[in-house]
């Protein structure tokens, strides 16, 4: 009995045919921009959309809807890719022998108006420290 159940069972794994998933979708945005994009890619976590036109590549917020940098580069690269393990767009050329790495850095702006500081005002580098807080 225990023969035909087996038998029966491979059976129907080999002869079934796959299963078929139904797919939808949902626009998040529609982006207009000043010229025809070449390439794009994402971050990791998908906030930010890399896109590269001739001689730049523009950085649009997800999250914020919104254009928040444009970054120059070469005519010559028509390609970008993100690498989530350097934190870095690989940009490359078809007609070139050029591979330019850019390596990102995140930048935070903390709002410290009204706290306690020492030093000048209007210093180029501020060092919070919340040693105060609990």
């Amino acid at each position: 009995m225990k023969k035909i159940w087996v038998v029966a069972a491979l059976l129907g794994f080999f002869l079934c045919g796959p299963a078929m998933a139904g797919l939808s979708w949902k626009t998040l945005r529609d982006v207009n921009l000043e010229s025809e994009p070449l390439d794009v890619t994402a971050s990791a976590d998908g906030q930010s959309v890399f896109i590269l036109i001739p001689g730049e590549i523009v950085v649009y917020s997800v999250a914020g809807n919104e254009v928040t940098k444009k970054i120059p580069v070469g005519k010559e690269f028509d390609r970008i890719t993100y690498s989530p393990g350097l934190h870095a767009l690989v940009l490359t050329g078809s007609g070139s022998k050029t591979l330019k790495i850019l390596k990102l850095q995140d930048i935070y702006e903390l709002d410290i108006s009204g706290l306690p500081f020492r030093g000048p005002e209007n210093a180029p580098v501020t060092v919070v420290v919340f040693s105060d807080y609990q």
